[in-house]
């Protein structure tokens, strides 16, 4: 295979798959039924007691 051919393959699929790509991530980041876990992990970070007293 030479340098030619293997650029055409890159420049024409590599495009196609990173898009497919995102559209599939696109998907899952705005499916109705991943809501409860994107809530979930949005408030992981949230704690429900207060400031701990250094000491």
């Amino acid at each position: 295979m030479s340098y030619e051919t293997l650029a055409f393959i890159a420049k024409t699929f590599g495009p196609i798959w990173m898009m497919g790509f995102f559209v599939i991530v696109v998907i899952r980041a705005y499916s109705p039924k991943r809501r409860a876990a994107h809530d979930r992990a949005a408030r992981s970070i949230l704690t429900n007691q207060g400031p701990e007293d250094p000491k």
